[in-house]
């Protein structure tokens, strides 16, 4: 049984709706019904395929965590987790946290938690960014396209209709597209992450689909213009499964800012406080097989969630720890 200065007595399993879980915490005296004013999140899905974790020891000493979510974000979770146990030890009721799923996906853990009507002061997520502060994050366009075709015998493809030819044909024109760019954020890239089509090699195929999706340094509008003028005048169609604009985010002091390439939550959280985006870990080595956080990394981003805290909450004071 956990004692008095536990998260554990206050943390609820939300089963919105949608059916969606998030997990949500928080201490007793917190009874604001916005929530905490500083609220931790992360999300605790991960994209495939699986990859077990191992630990090693580096030449300088250092543990190295490999595996699937290593920095991506099962590190960050334990650097918040830990944070908060000694922010609560230190007698702070006025955090929280908030962790979902789905943000690698559809953002619908995120959307499931508006249900719960949380308005934080600021708004902790955890991301790999190298245990910088991001002060902006690319916008995202995610959409699938489709193209059908008539089924028939290869050897006689007069008779039929490719629906993989005039995919093909679109995706090429996407990626010989120069997309905008700014200075700040640089390039908008597109990357097709899945392909699939056809159901015999000696048949025309009567489907074929592909997902894509556009890091954005404007509007999604922007881009959905340049898509659907190249889909003009061809059998393929275009299915928007998710889209935000790029968000600024805010900074504190005493942290160095970069800016991020990649998209997160933020954008799909209801709320009217400010948003802070840190975390432990490289994006470099998220979603690939060299997955991997380092133990004194972990360590620092416990200290560093302390500070981010207490200069939220209006307090000079943290608490150092080790691992």
């Amino acid at each position: 049984m956990a004692d008095n200065n536990s998260f554990s007595p206050c943390a609820r399993l939300h089963l919105p709706h949608r059916s969606t879980p998030t997990l949500t915490a928080r201490r007793p005296e917190c009874t604001d019904l916005k929530g905490p004013r500083v609220l931790f999140n992360s999300h605790i899905d991960t994209v495939p395929p699986y990859i077990p974790a191992r630990v090693e020891t580096a030449l300088d000493g250092d543990l190295v965590i490999w595996g699937r979510g290593a920095c991506d974000t099962k590190g960050i979770l334990a650097a918040q987790l830990t944070a908060l146990q000694h922010l609560v030890d230190g007698g702070c009721s006025d955090a929280g946290l908030l962790y979902v799923v789905s943000e690698e996906t559809d953002h619908s853990g995120m959307l499931a938690s508006n249900d719960l009507g949380l308005d934080p002061d600021f708004l902790v997520v955890g991301e790999p960014t190298g245990s910088k502060m991001m002060r902006l994050q690319k916008g995202m366009l995610k959409m699938r396209l489709e193209c059908k075709g008539v089924a028939c015998h290869s050897g006689y493809p007069q008779l039929g209709k490719s629906a993989i030819d005039p995919l093909v044909a679109v995706l090429q024109r996407l990626n010989d597209t120069k997309w905008p760019a700014s200075e700040e954020l640089g390039a908008t890239t597109l990357n097709i992450g899945l392909v699939n089509g056809g159901q015999a090699a000696n048949a025309l195929a009567e489907h074929a689909e592909a997902t894509l999706m556009f890091r954005l340094t404007d509007e999604p509008e922007v881009v959905l213009a340049i898509v659907k003028s190249i889909l003009e005048g061809t059998d393929v169609t275009m299915q928007i499964i998710t889209q935000n604009s790029p968000v600024k985010l805010a900074v504190l002091p005493g942290f160095e800012t970069d800016v991020a390439a990649y998209n997160t939550d933020i954008a799909y959280f209801n709320f009217t406080g400010k948003a802070l985006l840190y975390g432990p870990g490289s994006i470099h080595h998220a979603h690939s097989r060299t997955e991997k956080i380092l133990g004194s990394e972990i360590t620092a981003a416990i200290d560093a969630y302390t500070k981010i805290a207490a200069i939220a909450l209006g307090s000079a004071t943290t608490v150092p720890v080790s691992m």
